[in-house]
């Protein structure tokens, strides 16, 4: 949430608004009609309704108002509304002291999901005006839609285009399509690759990789077969190349899955901690997110295939999450390394499995590249242990 001060000290806008106290029972619709204009704003962020404060920013407060909800109230009310399409606005009242008074401040969630409108009339008891079917209120600026009318037709236009992704970025257009999984098909034809079926415009070749790489890296040693085979992966939109992502086949080349990132724990120190990993808000795991979803194509894993990368591959949230921790696990660098040098055993074990698909010449057998990726192996364990206690 932005902070209590900038909403404060700010003017009324497209993200936030002003009331000095809650809606009483014969006042239902302008609730209904504030909370769906913030639910449809043409911005991809959350909006905020302050109560306990006036125009002037004067905080006046809550604590004696008889109509406060709290956000299970609220969230009951809106879900007993007739939403077209069942895409019911996520809201959550927070009540902040600020000035030796109490405010509630409704966080309406951000959601691609809009226009949000009701599918039937409502009448509200009480309430002057009832809200019709295919009514659409939103907020421009400062204002939002009047009870008695419906947005603009410009206005309208934005929502669409908000819903469907067209105001974006085409990467971010393309993680939209990735999460459509059901419409993404497998094709092997003159070429190798996957097709969104909805819009075929948006499509990913494989292509042979031509560098000279490791044939096993640490994230394969939890399947049935190590070695792997690298391919490259093209992202299309119509001609143009939107981006390029390594993968991998694993397992005997019964499943594929990109290439994680690999960074370290002390990066200057003489021994960095190496760590295999993925940022989950990325394009390139909504890509690997569809991999591993795919029901009907012959690149997907199985269960256990599956469970066994991941026990390997640290993913972090997003890129502040990965940031926090990197500084948190640094401090922490000698006790890591003492807890995650690989035994004799754990070496042993690496080898044995290697030798089904290797020679003892192979520069994956030698015993300096066997202890770093049983190392890699124990640090993406250990943090992705560390990451659940954060």
């Amino acid at each position: 949430m932005k902070t209590i001060n900038s909403l404060l000290t700010s003017p009324e806008d497209e993200y936030h608004d002003f009331k000095v106290q809650w809606y009483s029972h014969g006042n239902k619709a302008e609730l209904i009609k504030d909370i769906f204009s913030f639910v449809n704003t043409s911005h991809h962020e959350d909006c905020y309704l302050i109560i306990g404060v006036d125009d002037n920013h004067n905080v006046t407060g809550v604590e004696s108002d008889e109509n406060r909800l709290n956000t299970q109230k609220l969230t009951d009310f809106l879900h007993s509304l007739p939403i077209a399409n069942s895409h019911t606005p996520k809201v959550i009242v927070e009540p902040i002291k600020v000035k030796n008074h109490i405010i509630d401040i409704i966080t309406i969630k951000d959601t691609i999901d809009v226009p949000v409108y009701l599918d039937e009339d409502k009448h509200p008891k009480k309430a002057k005006r009832p809200i019709h079917a295919g009514q659409i209120f939103a907020r421009e600026n400062d204002t939002n839609t009047p009870i008695s009318d419906s947005a603009s037709d410009y206005l309208v236009e934005r929502l669409w285009k908000k819903r469907f992704g067209l105001d974006l970025p085409i990467q971010q257009q393309y993680k939209i399509k990735l999460q459509d999984i059901n419409n993404w098909e497998y094709f092997e034809t003159d070429k190798i690759g996957f097709l969104y079926n909805v819009n075929p415009d948006y499509c990913m070749f494989l292509e042979d990789d031509d560098q000279d790489r490791y044939k096993v890296e640490s994230y394969a040693l939890g399947q049935y077969r190590a070695r792997m085979g690298w391919q490259k992966l093209v992202l299309k939109y119509k001609n143009r190349t939107i981006n390029e992502f390594l993968v991998v086949f694993l397992d005997g080349a019964r499943f594929m899955t990109l290439v994680p990132n690999l960074s370290t724990i002390a990066s200057f120190s003489d021994n960095p901690l190496t760590f295999q990993y993925f940022i989950a808000d990325s394009l390139e795991f909504s890509v690997e997110k569809l991999f591993l979803s795919m029901k009907n194509s012959p690149t997907a894993p199985d269960g256990y295939q599956r469970m066994n990368l991941f026990q390997r591959i640290v993913i972090f949230d997003n890129c502040q999450q990965m940031k926090q921790g990197l500084k948190e696990l640094t401090s922490k660098k000698d006790y890591i390394k003492k807890q995650c040098t690989p035994s004799q055993e754990e070496i042993n074990s690496c080898r044995s499995l290697l030798s089904m698909d290797f020679n003892s010449k192979d520069v994956e057998m030698t015993q300096s590249y066997l202890e770093y990726m049983c190392q890699e192996a124990n640090v993406s364990q250990f943090i992705i242990r560390y990451l659940k206690t954060m």
